[in-house]
């Protein structure tokens, strides 16, 4: 009977280089299709979004800190020392004008007034007896004479007295709000004892400094906008007044003032303000932020041209405000700048728009490429 001659196996190191010359076989035919495939990806149009250039105002803007001040305020105190008689006025009263705020004790000086008032009578009629017997020529006219020198100075000491009753009453100085009473009627009072305040707030002064860097531009009548922790949420309007007239030499910084109307006097002198100064408005080419690239301290935007291309340009940029930012120098408008998507597209390669902006206001919105 005939014996069938035994299988061998194949050692495993020719399995190895069996395997080998499979993979060095196959390796030509995969890299060729990696590279049409890559090639086709590199030469397949990018999707970007874009957003097209275009005007808008723009201005530069300062913040600072100021203090609330009325228009005009001041302290009633006495200027000379003494009895304080009577207070004329309530708490918060709106006074005008020359109305009468406190008096002092006058009774001496009103006393003084009545002698003098009398002595110059008697004076005057003395006065008109001689001139009467000195056309007569029953008088001399050195007796004449003596009389109206008494009569000349009794009138200056009731003038005396009178500017001296004036300095014991207080009046306003103005139209305003007179604040808390601080003395009582009665109470010896001493030069500068503060009897209350008064603040013509009709209006309100804000004084705040800048760095003399920020000068620039700068003009009186330029826009403000305050406000205030003491009223969240609330805008007040103004305009810049006064620039001062010299720097600080310490802190290189200079004071402002501008106005804001107070009349329904929700504004109280003394109030912390936040103050935007607008400066410098002009019409300015402006686009997203985040379309710049900067490198080397140059500026870089991409665009996509009329024929579908990638462009890079170098730009000169400007004031920046709320996400978008002036293009002072190498962009027209209309033109399409790319907001998404430029990290992908090289110059002169073809791109494909897949979304125009009209505004920012889409900044969440996601590329086709970055969705995926």
């Amino acid at each position: 009977m005939a014996t069938m001659p035994a299988l061998t196996q194949p050692s495993p190191l020719k399995r190895l280089h069996r395997l080998h010359m499979l993979s060095l076989c196959l390796l030509p035919l995969l890299t060729a299709c990696d590279n049409h495939d890559t090639a086709h990806k590199q030469t397949e149009p990018r999707p970007v979004i874009v957003m097209k250039a275009h005007t808008q105002p723009v201005s530069d803007t300062i913040e600072a800190l100021g203090t609330a001040q009325a228009r005009e305020s001041v302290t009633i105190t006495a200027s000379v020392a003494g009895r304080l008689d009577e207070i004329s006025f309530t708490d918060g009263q709106a006074v005008h004008k020359g109305d009468v705020i406190a008096r002092m004790d006058q009774d001496e000086d009103k006393a003084q007034l009545t002698a003098a008032i009398a002595q110059l009578s008697e004076h005057q009629r003395e006065i008109k007896r001689l001139q009467a017997l000195l056309a007569r020529k029953a008088a001399a006219t050195r007796d004449l004479d003596e009389r109206k020198t008494l009569a000349a100075v009794t009138a200056s000491n009731i003038a005396q007295i009178r500017a001296r009753m004036s300095e014991l009453t207080l009046t306003a100085p103005f139209d305003g709000r007179l604040g808390i009473r601080r003395v009582s009627p009665g109470a010896l009072i001493q030069p500068g004892t503060v009897i209350t305040t008064l603040d013509a707030s009709d209006a309100i002064d804000i004084d705040f400094s800048i760095p003399s860097t920020r000068l620039h531009g700068l003009q009186v009548g330029d826009h403000i906008q305050a406000t205030t922790d003491a009223r969240p949420g609330e805008i007040f309007n103004g305009k810049l007044s006064v620039i001062d007239s010299r720097i600080d030499p310490i802190t290189r910084s200079i004071l402002l003032r501008s106005r804001i109307d107070n009349h329904q006097g929700l504004l109280i002198p003394g109030m912390l303000m936040r103050v935007t100064l607008t400066t410098a408005p002009h019409e300015a080419l402006v686009v997203p932020e985040e379309c710049i690239t900067q490198k080397q301290g140059e500026h870089f935007i991409t665009l996509v041209t009329s024929d579908g291309k990638a462009e890079i340009r170098p730009v000169q940029t400007g004031l920046r405000h709320h996400g978008m930012v002036e293009i002072s120098q190498g962009l027209k408008s209309g033109e399409q700048v790319v907001v998404r998507g430029m990290g992908f597209v090289k110059a002169g390669k073809p791109v494909t728009i897949s979304t125009t902006w009209t505004d920012i206001d889409h900044s969440n919105e996601p590329l086709a490429d970055e969705a995926r």
